[in-house]
Protein backbone atom coordinates (compact mmCIF):
# COMPACT_ATOMS: atom_id res chain seq x y z
CA UNK A 1 0.00 0.00 0.00
CA UNK A 2 1.36 3.17 -0.91
CA UNK A 3 1.96 5.98 2.00
CA UNK A 4 -0.92 8.42 0.16
CA UNK A 5 -2.99 5.36 0.52
CA UNK A 6 -2.52 5.01 3.71
CA UNK A 7 -2.73 8.86 4.46
CA UNK A 8 -6.40 8.80 2.84
CA UNK A 9 -7.22 5.53 4.99
CA UNK A 10 -6.76 7.59 8.01
CA UNK A 11 -9.54 9.96 7.05
CA UNK A 12 -12.56 7.63 8.11
CA UNK A 13 -14.52 9.84 9.53
CA UNK A 14 -14.42 12.41 6.76
CA UNK A 15 -15.30 9.72 4.18
CA UNK A 16 -18.08 8.32 5.96
CA UNK A 17 -21.33 8.73 3.87
CA UNK A 18 -19.26 10.43 1.19
CA UNK A 19 -19.54 8.98 -2.97
CA UNK A 20 -16.36 9.55 -4.09
CA UNK A 21 -14.69 9.41 -7.29
CA UNK A 22 -11.13 8.17 -7.47
CA UNK A 23 -8.98 9.56 -10.13
CA UNK A 24 -6.20 7.62 -11.41
CA UNK A 25 -6.48 4.90 -8.92
CA UNK A 26 -2.79 3.22 -9.55
CA UNK A 27 -2.95 1.83 -6.04
CA UNK A 28 -4.69 -1.05 -5.85
CA UNK A 29 -5.33 -0.63 -2.30
CA UNK A 30 -7.36 2.44 -3.02
CA UNK A 31 -10.46 -0.05 -3.61
CA UNK A 32 -10.17 -0.64 0.50
CA UNK A 33 -11.19 3.26 1.20
CA UNK A 34 -14.35 3.67 3.62
CA UNK A 35 -16.54 5.91 1.42
CA UNK A 36 -19.86 4.98 1.53
CA UNK A 37 -19.78 4.80 -2.23
CA UNK A 38 -16.29 4.49 -4.38
CA UNK A 39 -15.88 4.76 -7.82
CA UNK A 40 -12.19 4.16 -9.53
CA UNK A 41 -11.07 5.50 -12.67
CA UNK A 42 -7.80 4.27 -13.89
CA UNK A 43 -5.12 5.20 -16.96
CA UNK A 44 -2.99 1.99 -16.14
CA UNK A 45 -4.96 -1.48 -17.51
CA UNK A 46 -3.25 -3.41 -14.71
CA UNK A 47 -5.46 -1.57 -12.37
CA UNK A 48 -9.06 -3.20 -11.77
CA UNK A 49 -11.02 -0.01 -12.14
CA UNK A 50 -15.12 0.93 -13.07
CA UNK A 51 -13.60 3.21 -15.62
CA UNK A 52 -10.35 3.17 -17.97
CA UNK A 53 -9.99 6.00 -20.16
CA UNK A 54 -7.57 8.66 -20.60
CA UNK A 55 -10.10 11.04 -18.78
CA UNK A 56 -13.02 10.01 -15.73
CA UNK A 57 -16.44 10.47 -16.73
CA UNK A 58 -18.42 12.04 -13.55
CA UNK A 59 -20.63 9.59 -11.93
CA UNK A 60 -23.82 11.81 -11.36
CA UNK A 61 -24.19 10.70 -7.29
CA UNK A 62 -20.52 12.22 -6.72
CA UNK A 63 -19.85 14.42 -3.85
CA UNK A 64 -15.90 14.11 -3.70
CA UNK A 65 -13.36 13.31 -6.17
CA UNK A 66 -10.25 12.23 -4.36
CA UNK A 67 -6.72 12.31 -7.05
CA UNK A 68 -3.61 10.85 -6.13
CA UNK A 69 -0.81 13.59 -7.59
CA UNK A 70 0.09 12.08 -11.06
CA UNK A 71 3.86 11.72 -11.69
CA UNK A 72 3.63 14.33 -14.57
CA UNK A 73 2.30 18.04 -13.42
CA UNK A 74 0.98 18.56 -17.03
CA UNK A 75 -1.18 15.13 -16.31
CA UNK A 76 -2.88 17.00 -13.16
CA UNK A 77 -3.70 19.87 -15.22
CA UNK A 78 -5.32 17.81 -17.52
CA UNK A 79 -7.38 16.41 -15.35
CA UNK A 80 -8.12 19.46 -13.40
CA UNK A 81 -9.36 20.95 -16.45
CA UNK A 82 -11.68 17.89 -17.22
CA UNK A 83 -12.95 17.63 -13.80
CA UNK A 84 -13.83 21.32 -14.18
CA UNK A 85 -15.48 20.77 -17.60
CA UNK A 86 -17.83 18.33 -16.12
CA UNK A 87 -19.33 20.20 -12.80
CA UNK A 88 -22.06 22.60 -13.32
CA UNK A 89 -21.66 23.21 -9.52
CA UNK A 90 -18.40 23.10 -7.13
CA UNK A 91 -17.48 19.91 -6.28
CA UNK A 92 -15.15 18.76 -3.34
CA UNK A 93 -11.96 17.63 -4.55
CA UNK A 94 -8.89 15.73 -2.75
CA UNK A 95 -4.59 16.30 -3.76
CA UNK A 96 -2.67 13.73 -2.25
CA UNK A 97 0.89 13.22 -2.43
CA UNK A 98 4.33 12.93 -1.19
CA UNK A 99 5.58 15.36 0.46
CA UNK A 100 8.79 15.76 -1.60
CA UNK A 101 7.08 14.21 -4.46
CA UNK A 102 5.97 17.42 -6.18
CA UNK A 103 2.41 18.09 -3.63
CA UNK A 104 3.48 21.56 -3.52
CA UNK A 105 3.51 22.53 -7.13
CA UNK A 106 0.11 20.45 -7.15
CA UNK A 107 -1.01 22.75 -4.96
CA UNK A 108 -0.01 25.52 -7.04
CA UNK A 109 -2.13 24.18 -9.57
CA UNK A 110 -4.93 23.09 -7.99
CA UNK A 111 -5.10 26.54 -7.02
CA UNK A 112 -6.07 27.75 -10.78
CA UNK A 113 -9.23 25.36 -10.31
CA UNK A 114 -10.39 25.62 -6.82
CA UNK A 115 -10.68 27.76 -4.07
CA UNK A 116 -10.35 27.05 -0.29
CA UNK A 117 -7.49 25.18 -0.54
CA UNK A 118 -6.54 24.13 2.93
CA UNK A 119 -4.07 21.16 4.31
CA UNK A 120 -6.19 18.39 5.72
CA UNK A 121 -3.33 16.33 7.08
CA UNK A 122 0.01 14.93 6.90
CA UNK A 123 1.93 11.72 7.46
CA UNK A 124 4.21 9.31 6.45
CA UNK A 125 5.82 11.78 3.97
CA UNK A 126 2.78 12.68 2.38
CA UNK A 127 -0.21 15.41 2.45
CA UNK A 128 -3.59 15.87 1.72
CA UNK A 129 -5.33 18.70 0.77
CA UNK A 130 -8.63 20.28 0.48
CA UNK A 131 -10.05 22.37 -2.30
CA UNK A 132 -13.72 22.95 -4.19
CA UNK A 133 -13.32 22.73 -7.40
CA UNK A 134 -15.04 25.40 -9.70
CA UNK A 135 -16.66 24.59 -12.89
CA UNK A 136 -14.79 25.35 -16.39
CA UNK A 137 -15.88 24.80 -19.70
CA UNK A 138 -15.83 21.21 -20.86
CA UNK A 139 -12.65 19.54 -22.45
CA UNK A 140 -12.36 17.07 -24.71
CA UNK A 141 -9.04 15.35 -24.98
CA UNK A 142 -8.40 16.44 -28.55
CA UNK A 143 -8.55 20.08 -27.54
CA UNK A 144 -5.44 19.13 -26.00
CA UNK A 145 -3.43 17.53 -28.34
CA UNK A 146 0.03 18.42 -30.00
CA UNK A 147 1.59 17.07 -32.88
CA UNK A 148 5.22 15.89 -33.23
CA UNK A 149 6.90 15.86 -37.11
CA UNK A 150 8.26 12.08 -37.87
CA UNK A 151 9.53 12.43 -41.33
CA UNK A 152 6.23 12.59 -43.58
CA UNK A 153 4.59 11.46 -40.41
CA UNK A 154 2.59 13.61 -37.62
CA UNK A 155 2.51 11.97 -34.32
CA UNK A 156 -0.57 13.16 -32.16
CA UNK A 157 0.60 14.20 -28.34
CA UNK A 158 -1.67 14.17 -25.58
CA UNK A 159 -0.30 15.39 -21.81
CA UNK A 160 0.29 12.41 -19.88
CA UNK A 161 1.86 10.35 -22.68
CA UNK A 162 6.04 9.42 -22.65
CA UNK A 163 7.31 11.89 -23.83
CA UNK A 164 4.57 14.43 -24.61
CA UNK A 165 5.34 17.34 -27.53
CA UNK A 166 8.74 15.87 -28.85
CA UNK A 167 10.16 12.67 -30.24
CA UNK A 168 12.88 11.53 -27.72
CA UNK A 169 16.54 10.56 -27.96
CA UNK A 170 15.77 6.91 -27.74
CA UNK A 171 13.06 6.71 -30.44
CA UNK A 172 14.63 8.89 -32.59
CA UNK A 173 17.72 6.06 -32.50
CA UNK A 174 15.90 3.51 -32.90
CA UNK A 175 13.63 4.81 -36.21
CA UNK A 176 17.22 5.10 -37.49
CA UNK A 177 18.21 1.93 -37.11
CA UNK A 178 15.29 0.66 -38.11
CA UNK A 179 15.39 3.15 -41.45
CA UNK A 180 17.89 0.83 -43.17
CA UNK A 181 15.84 -2.20 -43.66
CA UNK A 182 12.29 -2.10 -42.14
CA UNK A 183 10.60 -5.52 -40.93
CA UNK A 184 8.62 -7.43 -43.11
CA UNK A 185 4.98 -8.81 -42.31
CA UNK A 186 3.33 -8.67 -38.93
CA UNK A 187 5.36 -6.50 -36.49
CA UNK A 188 4.49 -5.84 -32.85
CA UNK A 189 4.92 -2.24 -31.28
CA UNK A 190 5.24 -2.86 -27.68
CA UNK A 191 4.83 0.22 -25.55
CA UNK A 192 3.43 2.17 -28.27
CA UNK A 193 3.18 5.98 -26.73
CA UNK A 194 2.04 7.92 -28.98
CA UNK A 195 2.39 5.96 -32.10
CA UNK A 196 5.85 7.33 -33.63
CA UNK A 197 7.07 3.45 -34.44
CA UNK A 198 3.71 2.11 -34.90
CA UNK A 199 3.23 4.72 -38.05
CA UNK A 200 6.77 4.54 -39.25
CA UNK A 201 6.05 0.52 -39.71
CA UNK A 202 2.34 1.26 -40.74
CA UNK A 203 3.58 3.51 -43.30
CA UNK A 204 6.56 1.16 -44.49
CA UNK A 205 4.06 -1.18 -44.90
CA UNK A 206 3.74 -3.19 -41.94
CA UNK A 207 0.72 -4.90 -40.78
CA UNK A 208 1.31 -3.37 -36.94
CA UNK A 209 -0.52 -4.50 -34.20
CA UNK A 210 0.49 -1.33 -30.69
CA UNK A 211 -0.23 -2.15 -27.63
CA UNK A 212 0.33 0.11 -24.44
CA UNK A 213 -0.94 -0.23 -20.42
CA UNK A 214 -2.15 3.39 -20.79
CA UNK A 215 -5.18 4.42 -22.12
CA UNK A 216 -4.05 7.58 -22.95
CA UNK A 217 -1.09 6.05 -25.01
CA UNK A 218 -3.41 3.62 -26.92
CA UNK A 219 -5.76 7.20 -27.61
CA UNK A 220 -2.85 8.66 -28.95
CA UNK A 221 -1.48 5.83 -31.43
CA UNK A 222 -4.85 5.31 -32.25
CA UNK A 223 -4.98 9.12 -33.52
CA UNK A 224 -1.59 9.06 -35.10
CA UNK A 225 -2.90 6.01 -37.17
CA UNK A 226 -6.07 7.68 -38.14
CA UNK A 227 -4.19 11.07 -38.88
CA UNK A 228 -1.91 9.69 -41.24
CA UNK A 229 -3.99 7.54 -43.00
CA UNK A 230 -2.95 4.54 -41.80
CA UNK A 231 -4.04 1.09 -41.17
CA UNK A 232 -3.21 -0.89 -37.61
CA UNK A 233 -4.80 -2.43 -34.73
CA UNK A 234 -4.00 -0.89 -31.24
CA UNK A 235 -5.39 -2.51 -28.26
CA UNK A 236 -4.53 -1.77 -24.12
CA UNK A 237 -2.90 -4.30 -22.17
CA UNK A 238 -0.06 -5.21 -19.80
CA UNK A 239 2.95 -6.14 -22.10
CA UNK A 240 1.60 -9.51 -24.24
CA UNK A 241 -2.49 -9.14 -22.74
CA UNK A 242 -4.66 -8.39 -25.49
CA UNK A 243 -2.21 -9.98 -28.45
CA UNK A 244 -2.64 -13.07 -30.17
CA UNK A 245 -0.39 -14.65 -32.68
CA UNK A 246 3.50 -14.65 -33.50
CA UNK A 247 4.78 -11.88 -34.92
CA UNK A 248 7.89 -11.28 -37.61
CA UNK A 249 9.37 -8.74 -34.97
CA UNK A 250 9.06 -7.08 -31.99
CA UNK A 251 9.84 -3.54 -31.76
CA UNK A 252 10.16 -1.65 -28.36
CA UNK A 253 11.14 1.35 -26.27
CA UNK A 254 10.18 -0.28 -23.09
CA UNK A 255 9.75 2.18 -19.49
CA UNK A 256 12.60 2.11 -17.08
CA UNK A 257 9.73 3.69 -14.71
CA UNK A 258 6.42 2.39 -12.94
CA UNK A 259 4.72 5.12 -11.61
CA UNK A 260 7.28 7.20 -10.00
CA UNK A 261 9.79 4.04 -8.96
CA UNK A 262 12.41 2.96 -11.76
CA UNK A 263 12.02 -0.57 -12.37
CA UNK A 264 13.79 -2.69 -14.97
CA UNK A 265 11.45 -5.82 -14.27
CA UNK A 266 8.81 -4.86 -16.99
CA UNK A 267 11.68 -4.53 -19.76
CA UNK A 268 12.37 -8.24 -18.28
CA UNK A 269 9.69 -9.64 -18.68
CA UNK A 270 9.34 -7.89 -21.70
CA UNK A 271 12.51 -9.73 -23.04
CA UNK A 272 11.85 -13.04 -21.61
CA UNK A 273 8.21 -13.74 -22.98
CA UNK A 274 9.22 -12.34 -26.70
CA UNK A 275 10.74 -15.26 -28.04
CA UNK A 276 7.05 -17.11 -27.68
CA UNK A 277 5.40 -14.36 -29.71
CA UNK A 278 7.48 -13.93 -32.59
CA UNK A 279 8.04 -16.71 -35.78
CA UNK A 280 10.97 -18.87 -35.75
CA UNK A 281 13.02 -16.19 -37.67
CA UNK A 282 11.50 -12.96 -35.33
CA UNK A 283 13.62 -10.80 -34.47
CA UNK A 284 13.34 -8.23 -31.23
CA UNK A 285 14.33 -4.49 -31.78
CA UNK A 286 14.40 -2.83 -28.44
CA UNK A 287 16.17 0.77 -27.70
CA UNK A 288 17.31 1.37 -24.04
CA UNK A 289 19.39 3.40 -21.53
CA UNK A 290 22.87 1.81 -22.03
CA UNK A 291 23.70 1.61 -18.37
CA UNK A 292 20.92 -0.56 -17.62
CA UNK A 293 21.77 -4.63 -17.73
CA UNK A 294 19.35 -6.04 -20.58
CA UNK A 295 22.19 -7.50 -22.15
CA UNK A 296 22.16 -10.82 -19.63
CA UNK A 297 18.72 -11.25 -19.98
CA UNK A 298 18.77 -10.89 -23.98
CA UNK A 299 21.58 -13.58 -24.17
CA UNK A 300 19.48 -15.68 -22.07
CA UNK A 301 16.37 -15.35 -24.09
CA UNK A 302 18.09 -15.36 -27.92
CA UNK A 303 20.82 -17.12 -29.43
CA UNK A 304 21.87 -13.90 -31.57
CA UNK A 305 22.25 -10.41 -29.89
CA UNK A 306 23.69 -7.77 -31.74
CA UNK A 307 24.05 -3.50 -30.93
CA UNK A 308 22.89 -1.77 -33.82
CA UNK A 309 23.41 1.51 -32.91
CA UNK A 310 24.68 3.28 -29.52
CA UNK A 311 25.42 7.38 -27.96
CA UNK A 312 26.23 7.74 -24.59
CA UNK A 313 23.25 7.44 -23.74
CA UNK A 314 21.53 4.66 -25.79
CA UNK A 315 21.61 1.72 -27.36
CA UNK A 316 19.38 -0.29 -30.06
CA UNK A 317 19.55 -3.50 -29.72
CA UNK A 318 18.77 -6.38 -32.55
CA UNK A 319 18.09 -9.46 -30.67
CA UNK A 320 17.30 -13.00 -32.85
CA UNK A 321 15.55 -16.24 -32.10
Amino acid sequence: MENSTQLLRRQAQLLAGRRALVVEANDPELATLPAEQLYLHADDYTVGAHQWAPLPTLPDDVDLVILPLPKAAERLELLLRALAGAVDVALEVWLVGPAKGGIRGGVTRLSRFADEVTLVDSARHCKLYRAMLRPGPALALEDVASWVKVGDLEVVSYPGVFSHGRLDEGTALLLDALAEGLPRGKVLDMGCGGGALSATLAHGGCHVTATDVSATAVAATTATLERNHLQGKVVGGDLYEGVAGRYQAVITNPPFHDGRDRTTSITRRLIEKAPAHLEGDGVLWMVANRELPYVQWLDGAFKHVQVMRETNRFRVYRAMR
